[in-house]
């Protein structure tokens, strides 16, 4: 079934990339460009709301000459493969992260090291940082894929789990769900816990039937998800304050007229900081959510901090990005 889906996917990333957008002419009425963008999230979650919102002001202000569509669920099939059809030229975008883009460029690897950001003003901080910028140069001119904005942040990610834990060591040999790329996993293990990687959309089922003892991730996302249902403890480990990146190919960006290309550009940052900051907002509303439907908080003050960040110092070591760290503490001042 999984293969059929993504067979399905990238037979439609194809068809569409020689529609709007991509190489034919558009017929009468139909818009000039179309961005199909693609995401793993539910419609529930406050960054499908916030792609919503910037379809429709991209809309809005092109008089329907450029439309976005979005998919959310991964609809457009695995991310993968639709990061090698952007390299391609299509007209697709994705919702993707820096330990992802590490796969291209090593150096974005570090944003996700363990306790790199303290919080929101680290990440806002970091909106147009010189270093982070040339990161993304070499990324589209050696990988063809275009950053379309960076000011998508999800908060803390902390682990929700079935046993309780307050240091690396008790985490030992505890089986933690995360993404499955080389940042996540390091980052992960470096808490002292066994990264394991699933897909997003198999977090719950994968709690659920033991294949995972827990997860790792903002207290938005698990509401989303009814981790409640299936996890005991929410641990407050704070190890990533999570960044995420819009990215789509750098040669169908390119096509684009300057004016249209602004547009998107700007529309972008503004819903993903508008995103960010309900997020911001609503992060104690979430987590008492979960603490009310079941869960048990072990705080930040309770676990072995100094432990903790002192352990999470081998994420960089591992992925080998200690300069990149740091030149990112030296722009943000520590």
């Amino acid at each position: 079934m999984k293969k059929a889906i993504i067979v399905i996917g990238l037979i439609a990333v194809l068809c569409f990339s020689v529609s709007a957008g991509g190489k034919g002419e558009p017929k009468e009425g139909e818009p000039s460009y179309m961005l199909r963008f693609g995401h793993v999230q539910t419609e529930k979650e406050e960054y499908h709301k916030a792609y919503i919102r910037w379809a429709e002001a991209v809309k809005e202000r092109t008089n329907g000459d450029f439309v976005i569509e979005v998919y959310p669920n991964a609809q457009l099939g695995v991310e993968e493969d639709i990061l090698e059809q952007m390299r391609k030229g299509s007209n697709v975008g994705w919702q993707t992260d820096p330990a992802r883009l590490g796969d291209y460029v090593e150096e974005f690897s570090v944003l996700y090291g363990a306790y790199l950001l303290s919080g929101y003003d680290d990440f806002e901080g970091l909106l147009g940082s010189p270093t982070i910028n040339s990161w993304s140069k070499k990324l589209e001119d050696e990988f063809g894929i275009k950053v379309l904005s960076y000011a998508y942040a999800q908060g803390f990610r902390n682990v929700m789990a079935n046993v309780q834990a307050r240091s690396p060591r008790e985490l030992r040999g505890v089986r933690i769900r995360t993404a499955p790329a080389p940042a996540w996993l390091a980052t992960v293990n470096s808490l002292g816990a066994t990264a394991t990687g699933l897909p997003y959309g198999e977090l719950y089922n994968g709690i659920q039937t033991g294949v995972v003892d827990g997860a790792e991730l903002p207290v938005s996302a698990a509401r989303a998800l009814s981790v409640e249902e299936v996890a005991d403890y929410l641990i407050e480990t704070r190890h990533i304050y999570q960044m995420n990146v819009l990215v789509a190919s750098a040669e169908w960006f390119n096509s684009l007229p300057k004016e249209y290309q602004d547009i998107l550009l700007e529309e972008a940052d503004k819903a993903g900081l508008e995103a960010t900051q309900a997020l911001e907002a609503k992060a104690g509303t979430d987590m008492q959510y979960l603490l009310d439907n079941g869960m048990t908080l072990i705080p930040w003050e309770e676990l072995d901090s100094e432990a903790f960040i002192k352990s999470g110092q081998q994420s960089y070591e591992e992925l080998g990005v200690v300069e990149a760290k740091e030149a990112i503490y030296k722009e943000l001042g520590k």
